[in-house]
């Protein structure tokens, strides 16, 4: 009879472990954070080493953008995603310019109320699967080729979303960049909420961007500590890393930022994280916040170390990047140059010397930093 009992038990927690091992990984924010990598940076940066003592050499080349006569490109919340020998930029409600690997000029798209023009630009993302560009223009997706020529146009009803993201036949929303949503992201087809947000404050957040691709993944942050990874066969995003040291009280609702700010001090955590990219599969990059101030790190994966960005403190390097095979990617205006160059060589004194040999009458320059591994 005992023999009967033990079976049965032991049977039943077969069960268990099996019933368990099906539960989706990750797919919530409230999932359990081991199945993630872990981000432990000190609130004091005191585990944050110089990139100098990392394994990775960069190395920094000014690609001089080729822009028509009378345009122009605000260094003011842009977009820039390059892909397929291709580099797309994008100015806040405005529209898309595109071009080619060398800085040539491609592609203007018309900016006005005919099908095949951009109306309120709001965000774009490259569906790196069927090589085409995305724009979310209102409440609608207008879908170009990679050269910027009108394929179609699809409507979507009841979304007021600031950014914009492609993983397969998935689209991701971020509906508000400030607090009064409880959900941070809505998922397409499925019309799924997804992600809680956690600190949140009145203030608005605008420090772009959110959304990263890398092998066809699409990776993101919203308003709590965690990274999601979101391949094309995936039902819903993953965990793919966490932040160990940061504010996720969720009833923290409704208060200023400097309040927020005062809190996350007192308990020595950020306030959130954003700028994700993959550089390669053992280097991660972001931006840990505490306040308004932002830290740009790297997370060497295979060493297990922290370092510290190179272009840390180099200005207009906040934003206005992406990262595509092991390259970042940076608008800056030629024009601020000569009132900064004294601050770069300090910091970076081989962006210095590309800075100082690159043409000067041009709008935009885009600097691209490499980086590889030290031999």
């Amino acid at each position: 009879m005992n023999f009967k009992k033990n079976l049965n038990k032991f049977a039943g927690l077969i069960l268990l472990i099996s019933v368990v091992a099906l539960l989706p990984y990750g797919c919530s924010s409230s999932g359990a954070e081991s199945d993630g990598i872990e981000i432990a940076v000190n609130y004091s940066m005191k585990n944050v080493k110089p990139f100098e003592e990392s394994q990775y050499n960069v190395n920094y080349e000014i690609l001089p953008l080729q822009l028509p006569q009378y345009n122009n490109i605000k260094i003011f919340l842009n977009n820039i995603e390059v892909y397929n020998e291709y580099i797309f930029i994008s100015t806040l409600r405005e529209t898309i310019i595109i071009f080619d690997s060398k800085g040539n000029f491609v592609h203007k798209i018309p900016k006005g109320e005919e099908v095949d023009q951009i109306s309120g630009l709001i965000d774009f993302m490259v569906n790196r699967q069927e090589n085409k560009l995305e724009v979310l223009d209102n409440n609608k997706i207008i879908e170009f080729d990679l050269t910027g020529k009108y394929k179609q146009s699809k409507e979507y009803e009841k979304i007021y979303a600031v950014e914009y993201g492609v993983s397969g036949e998935k689209r991701v929303f971020l509906r508000q960049k400030n607090s009064m949503n409880d959900y941070s992201f809505l998922i397409h087809p499925q019309e799924t909420d997804f992600e809680w947000k956690t600190g949140q404050t009145k203030t608005n957040s605008l420090n772009p961007k959110h959304f990263h691709t890398f092998n066809n993944s699409l990776y993101f942050t919203g308003y709590s500590n965690n990274i999601y990874k979101f391949a094309p066969s995936d039902t819903l995003p993953e965990l793919f890393a966490y932040v160990k040291n940061m504010n996720t009280d969720k009833t923290v609702r409704d208060i200023d930022m400097e309040r927020y700010k005062t809190l996350c001090e007192q308990k020595k955590q950020f306030t959130y994280i954003n700028n994700f990219f993959v550089y390669n599969n053992n280097l991660l990059g972001f931006t840990l916040f505490s306040g308004s101030k932002g830290f740009k790190i790297l997370f060497d994966l295979e060493k297990n170390k922290y370092y510290t960005h190179p272009l840390t403190n180099v200005p207009y390097s906040q934003n206005n990047r992406w990262v595509e095979d092991g390259t970042e990617y940076y608008l800056f205006p030629p024009n601020k140059f000569e009132e900064n160059a004294q601050k770069i060589n300090n910091i970076a004194p081989g962006l210095y010397q590309a800075m100082e040999k690159a043409p000067k009458d041009y709008k935009m320059w885009i600097i691209k930093a490499n980086y590889s591994k030290k031999e």
